[in-house]
């Protein structure tokens, strides 16, 4: 009896000694961290882990934290901080979750050691069985897919983990990231605006800005343009914890980004130069996405050597390009510009492997649309319109139909058509600078006749008469849509479709929809 009240009276002394120790050295590792002292901080971290003073849940709490300075640092000061950690006499389950954290780490840059590391990560674990470094590992072969652009492989690892587990809620934060991010490659723009909302137990600071970046690039991929750049200025301006430098840097990628899209370049400039110091790689992976911002800009892109810089940390990782639909036919687009046709042909490369692998509607628009932007080849742009009417990134749409209307093989009706349609899907989304943009366009395309000469053969007749904008509409007629429909899927109002609906009625020579879908059929076949 007394050797059972002597335990219930010291565990609470013993318990509220761990819990100081605790927080003194987290206070620590913190000050290293805050005055530029990274390594110096996992370091602190890692020796009293390998102490291993106050049992399994003082381990937990030091891993947990640990990981979380480990995500505040750059990539080069966190893989040489953890590899340090790793001199330390660790035990099993503790070195096995620190070589998960290394790889997944690497991973999520494209380090040519993440396979080599990953592998020694699994029979690190399989020997220690800790549950903490599976999650790392899984973290670490969902970030592998992700740099290869295999979205499915990346989505299949994550499925496996269920953040809201108890025992998953320590790393419950990255693993719903990387969910997110995998939504928004896929194209799954609804449900990544679900996950991106703050739940009621979610009391992470760090991990609420980056559910806010995650959402931003969300509102940049869909057009909701405003409302991500007052939210990322918001966000950089006021948070009142310390930003991780890749959230930073995908802050000012929106600002950047919406800034150019309504034409205010000078301020644009402003808030991207800061991020086009020379960086070298893994480092430079953060700017990826603000650098895919800036090569539009010749003032910023020619001078720092961007499109250079991209291609090549890209082609190590492709991760970057995954959440902004728009920024790989960018890419080419600017390359092409600049004359640099193995940049063009490298980029183009890259988003037909992410296509091949993750063969979703956007993606294989998105590689017809970069094909055409490479190859001057009109049909493949039509191909990419097509594809991308079918999803939710009226950005990237506009951006195509634009090229589309630029493309030299279109015919100025068909071009003259798309650059319009261009146009208003910019004003809807809040992009006025680029607006501006397509109606040039227009503007130069209206001095080529509407119609073709008498010299130049026989008048069109039957669907052939149809303007390119009546074909869209009486395509989805026929196909058992609605104007309702066709009018929101088209962008245009329900009284334009009315109107181009008697249009086509006129010009066919017909009076209702069963004769539209038999004269549809009929020149199709």
């Amino acid at each position: 009896m007394s050797g059972s009240s002597f335990d219930a009276g010291t565990f609470p002394a013993d318990h509220d000694d761990a819990e100081r120790r605790r927080q003194r050295v987290s206070a620590t590792a913190d000050h290293l961290r805050r005055a530029g002292r990274g390594t110096a901080a996992l370091a602190v971290l890692a020796a009293e882990i390998a102490a291993n003073r106050h049992g399994e849940r003082h381990r937990t709490h030091l891993l947990g934290h640990l990981t979380r300075i480990a995500a505040l640092e750059q990539p080069t000061v966190a893989l040489v901080g953890l590899r340090t950690a790793l001199d330390q006499r660790l035990d099993a389950r503790s070195r096995s979750a620190l070589l998960a954290l290394v790889a997944g780490t690497a991973a999520r840059v494209g380090h040519p050691d993440t396979d080599a590391l990953l592998r020694d990560a699994g029979i690190a674990h399989a020997a220690s069985g800790d549950h903490a470094s599976a999650r790392h590992l899984a973290l670490g072969r969902a970030a592998r897919s992700l740099s290869h652009g295999d979205l499915p492989g990346a989505h299949a690892v994550l499925a496996a983990l269920d953040p809201g587990s108890p025992a998953a809620r320590a790393d419950a934060s990255s693993i719903r990231a990387e969910q997110i991010l995998v939504q928004l490659g896929l194209g799954q723009h609804q449900d990544a605006r679900t996950a991106t909302r703050p739940t009621s137990n979610e009391t992470d600071p760090l991990f609420s800005s980056a559910l806010t970046a995650l959402d931003c690039l969300r509102m940049v991929a869909v057009g909701e343009l405003p409302e991500a750049a007052a939210l990322a200025v918001t966000t950089l301006t006021s948070s009142p914890v310390d930003l991780s430098p890749e959230v930073r840097a995908l802050f000012v990628a929106v600002i950047g980004e919406v800034r150019y899209r309504r034409g205010d370049h000078d301020d644009a400039r402003a808030v991207l130069r800061p991020c086009l110091a020379e960086v070298r790689w893994p480092d430079s992976t953060l700017f990826t996405p603000a650098f895919c911002v800036a090569v539009r800009d010749s003032a910023l892109s020619v001078p720092a050597n961007l499109l250079t810089r991209v291609v090549a940390d890209l082609h190590r990782s492709v991760r970057p390009l995954l959440p902004v639909p728009q920024f790989g036919p960018r890419l080419v687009r600017a390359a092409m510009a600049a004359g640099d046709t193995p940049a063009a042909r490298r980029v183009t490369e890259l988003v037909e492997s992410v296509a091949t692998r993750t063969p979703v509607p956007l993606w294989r628009a998105l590689a017809d649309q970069t094909r055409g932007l490479r190859d001057s080849d009109p049909d493949a742009l039509r191909s990419a319109v097509d594809g991308l009417r079918t999803t939710a990134a009226r950005p990237a749409l506009a951006d195509a139909l634009l090229d589309l209307a630029n493309s030299p093989g279109v015919r100025p009706v068909r071009a003259r058509d798309a650059a319009h349609e261009a146009a208003a899907l910019y004003a809807r989304i809040g992009a006025p600078g680029d607006q501006a943009t397509a109606d040039r366009r227009c503007a130069e395309l209206a001095i080529t006749p509407r119609h073709r000469p008498a010299s130049d053969g026989p008048a069109r007749t039957g669907i052939e008469a149809l303007t390119p904008a009546e074909e869209r509409v009486a395509e989805m007629l026929a196909s058992g849509a609605t104007k309702k429909e066709a009018a929101r899927s088209l962008f245009v109002s329900f009284h334009t479709v009315d109107t181009q609906l008697r249009s086509i009625y006129h010009k066919l020579g017909i009076h209702n929809r069963m004769q539209l879908v038999r004269a549809w059929d009929s020149a199709r076949r």
